[in-house]
């Protein structure tokens, strides 16, 4: 499903044509908040539903579904947007989080009889989040309003420059690189929702990336924390980082930018590489996420510690419970440190170039 702002005639038009149902609908009733209205407009859908069928009253179903949208809208969190298959104009309400409901579809199935779940029964299910099997009701990757882009824009590449700053926190030059790129990722894909992490890897490239070097000194690191068992640490980083993310104290603004790629890597960990990568990656996009850093780092090192038999053991780590291990890798030789922070740079710069042509500074 493609998801694109709508433009400000056809939002105009959308309020002028709920706005007449509703004159039309309500003469005489005194009803202003949202569920009140939403009540009456059960009323009409059940005289829709008597009285013909769907294609003879298609002007009434979009009044009846653009008026009901309209509720939605007004209770918050709700928004306008168009959400089709084939990038068409379908005027549809997209939740801050991804959920839609694409009123037309919804209505239609409704009036058709189709579906037995009534207006209020949707709207109540709609805000509380509650599980609805209706035909239309489904989950999309919303286009985020452009104030809130702009914001996690500026968060996201400043993050990047700390990611670029703090480079000796990372355990080797490969997680450092594989962070940045995924920071990278989420800004794009920010901007521009669907964005595929083919696309984000073919800008590193360009940019000169893979900058990480020392393939021997890396191969060995990772043989020491869990050899052949690569699947093994792979799951136990993925189901460490799932039980966080599910307890997960979230800033609201962050987790409507960086929920998809997070679930997307929960769901597809190699796309995150060797599971260090991983590890790294997931620690860093959900702790940008986390509304109290601290109070995240305090679980993580509660999560490690059932997983792995201590709190500061990375999840990677394929050995029987004993003292960490995370200060060994500090000790080893990679030279391509250096590289890695200049080619984040030439990274941070393009993006910055992209941002300015866009017209957002």
């Amino acid at each position: 499903m493609r998801v694109a702002p709508l433009s400000e005639k056809h939002l105009l038009e959308l309020t002028q044509t709920a706005d007449r149902a509703l004159s039309q609908w309500l003469t005489g009733q005194h009803v202003t908040e949202p569920l009140d209205i939403v009540r009456a407009l059960e009323r009409v859908l059940l005289f829709l539903k008597q009285h013909g069928d769907a294609s003879a009253q298609a002007r009434q179903v979009g009044s009846l579904a653009f008026a009901f949208g309209h509720q939605l809208v007004r209770a918050g969190r709700w928004s306008w947007q168009s959400v089709s298959e084939d990038g068409g104009v379908n005027p549809s309400v997209v939740r801050d989080d991804g959920r839609a409901c694409l009123v037309i579809d919804t209505v239609t199935a409704m009036v058709t009889q189709r579906s037995s779940v009534g207006l209020v029964e949707l709207y109540r299910g709609l805000l509380d989040d509650a599980a609805i099997e209706v035909p239309g009701v489904l989950r999309v990757t919303a286009s985020l309003p452009p104030p809130l882009v702009e914001r996690v824009e500026r968060d996201l590449l400043s993050r990047l420059s700390h990611v670029r700053g703090a480079a000796r926190m990372w355990r080797c030059p490969e997680e450092l690189e594989a962070v940045a790129e995924h920071f990278a990722h989420a800004l794009l894909s920010t901007r521009q929702p669907g964005w595929a992490f083919e696309a984000t890897h073919a800008l590193w490239t360009r940019c000169g990336g893979p900058f990480a070097q020392d393939p021997e000194e890396h191969a060995d690191m990772r043989s020491r924390m869990w050899g052949e068992h690569v699947e093994t640490a792979r799951s136990q980083v993925t189901l460490g980082f799932a039980s966080l993310w599910a307890l997960l104290d979230r800033e609201p603004e962050r987790e409507a930018a960086m929920t998809p790629w997070i679930e997307e890597l929960l769901d597809a960990p190699k796309l995150a590489g060797a599971p260090d990568r991983l590890h790294a990656v997931l620690f860093s996009l959900i702790g940008f996420v986390a509304r109290d850093p601290q109070a995240y780092v305090t679980q993580l090192g509660v999560e490690r510690q059932r997983l792995g038999g201590h709190e500061l053991r990375p999840f990677h780590i394929v050995a029987p419970p004993g003292p960490s291990e995370a200060s060994l890798t500090y000790t080893r030789k990679f030279t391509s440190w250096d590289a890695v922070v200049k080619g984040v740079e030439r990274v941070v710069a393009t993006l910055s170039e992209l941002r300015q042509l866009d017209g957002r500074e």
